[in-house]
Order: C-alpha cells, then sequence, then structure tokens
C-alpha cells in the first residue's frame, strides 16, 4: 500500500536521481517565489495589489482576481514538479514550451485585454513584463548550458515528443491526461477571447469593473493548464498524474467552496468550475 508521504516523494521527485540542470532550477526557483508566492498573495490579499497598483475592484471583481492567484498558483505547483521530475524522456520541453507560451499565448492575450480595457493598465503590464523577463532568463540559461543550443534545438525539444506522440501509448493515466488536456485548451480559450459567452452559460452577475478582465485571466490560465497538460503527457511525465490530484482535489476544491460560501463567486460559477476538476 502506498502512503501518502510515499506519493508526495513521487510527485515532488524525492530523492533526485540525478543533479538538476541550471534550466530546471531556476524553473523550479522563480516558479515558487513569483508563482506560488506571487499567486498566494493574489488569492489571500487582492486588496494589497489594489492598493500597489492602483486599481478599484468593483462587483465580483475581487473574487475573479483571487480565482487569477489560484491559477498562477497551479501553473508554479505544475512547472515546479515539472522541473524536478525524475520521470520524464526529454529534460527540458515542458520548460521550453513555457517559454514560448509566455512570448506568444501570454503577450498576446495580454495586450488584448489592455487594448480592450479589461484589466488595469498598471496590472496587466506588471505581470507581462514579469512573465517576459522570467522567460528570457529562462532562456539564457538554458542557451549558455546547452550545448549546440539554436532556434533549430529549441523547436525540435519541444515538438519532437509531441509528433512521436508516445504519451498516449504508455498507459490510461497519461492517456487521460493527454486527451483531456485538448478540449480544456480550447474550450477556455474560447471563454478567454469571449467572456460574455461564460455570463451566458453560466448565468453570471452582469460585470462590473475590471471584473470581466479578471475573470478571463482566469479562464486564459485554465487554458494554459491544459495546454501543459498535453505537452507533460506527451513527455511520458508520470509524475503529473499524483499533481493533478494533489492541486485539484486536495487544493482548488476547498478554494473553490470556501469562495463561493462568502459570496466572493457566484453559484454558478462555482459549479462550473467544480465540472471542470472532474
Amino acid at each position: 500500500m502506498v502512503s501518502p508521504c510515499d506519493w508526495f516523494k513521487f510527485m515532488m521527485s524525492i530523492p533526485r536521481t540525478e543533479p538538476m540542470t541550471k534550466t530546471e532550477l531556476f524553473t523550479q526557483w522563480s516558479c515558487l517565489v513569483a508563482s506560488i508566492l506571487g499567486g498566494c498573495t493574489t488569492l489571500f490579499a487582492p486588496q494589497l495589489w489594489k492598493i500597489i497598483l492602483q486599481f478599484n475592484l468593483e462587483g465580483h471583481s475581487e473574487g475573479y482576481l483571487r480565482l487569477m492567484g489560484l491559477g498562477v498558483i497551479d501553473i508554479g505547483l505544475i512547472f515546479m514538479i515539472t522541473a524536478r521530475s525524475n520521470h520524464k524522456v526529454f529534460r527540458h520541453e515542458e520548460i521550453l514550451t513555457f517559454i514560448l507560451s509566455r512570448f506568444h499565448l501570454v503577450v498576446a492575450i495580454s495586450l488584448m485585454m489592455i487594448l480592450r480595457k479589461m484589466l488595469p493598465l498598471s496590472f496587466a503590464l506588471f505581470f507581462m513584463v514579469l512573465d517576459l523577463s522570467l522567460a528570457l532568463i529562462t532562456l539564457v540559461i538554458w542557451c549558455r548550458e546547452t550545448e549546440g543550443a539554436s532556434v533549430r534545438s529549441f523547436f525540435r525539444e519541444i515538438f519532437a515528443p509531441l509528433l512521436q506522440c508516445r504519451g498516449p501509448k504508455t498507459g490510461w493515466s497519461i492517456m487521460v491526461i493527454f486527451y483531456l488536456g485538448i478540449p480544456q485548451f480550447f474550450f477556455w480559450l474560447v471563454l478567454t477571447l469571449r467572456p460574455d459567452f461564460a455570463q451566458k452559460i453560466f448565468h453570471l452577475d452582469s460585470f462590473q469593473g475590471y471584473s470581466v478582465g479578471f475573470l478571463a485571466a482566469y479562464f486564459f490560465l485554465i487554458s494554459l493548464h491544459g495546454l501543459y497538460h498535453v505537452v507533460d503527457a506527451s513527455n511520458v511525465n508520470h509524475c503529473l498524474g499524483p499533481a493533478l490530484v494533489f492541486y485539484r482535489i486536495l487544493f482548488n476544491v476547498p478554494v473553490y467552496i470556501v469562495m463561493f460560501l462568502v459570496d466572493q463567486i457566484e453559484r454558478r460559477s462555482c459549479e462550473q468550475l467544480l465540472w471542470n476538476l472532474k
């Protein structure tokens, strides 16, 4: 019988079978500090960001901002576990995909929200610049420690596992993660671009202030979760299965329920988020 301690050690790859690369180490610590700890401040103290960046929280803006913090924590946890993993084929595939998505998807969605005035300018610029800075530093570290690093080798390490599609062939857990990640990415990306669809589908309250932007930002983070699940599964990262149980069931579910009970999010919004965890 597997004990909770053994389960946690497997998820966190404790002990390591070989030393971590500098790219993995930087990803681990940057995700811990910037994503997990930074996300915790957004989840538990959104008023702090309101004071620092000078914007108003109207309607459900505070609740949706908390959800955004929760999504950032989840991504930080996914990539901290990914960086540490003993059980993957390519050492840096997920990390390089993270870099690529930051340079393209994150920038594109952030600019869209700025142009549509969905988010406070100071807030959107702060997180966009932070994301790009971390991605650039990670890329430089990877280039310096990888012999023969080039644009070609960068894309080869990202797409080789996806094209080989070996993940879905290695067992039910990886196969389920892979195939569920695809619709998760596209479904929530559509709602990111058209949050008015979410308002109609989930019967949400009227958007006030920047609530539409914070909710769309959370949808985008859920979409990225789906993308990273596909990438991790394609790289046969067996640590991802326990991680999904850990952050979804043991962390996200209690947060959703508490936020509903204190009227931070609507009932239909809570129900849909809980359904997404299945």
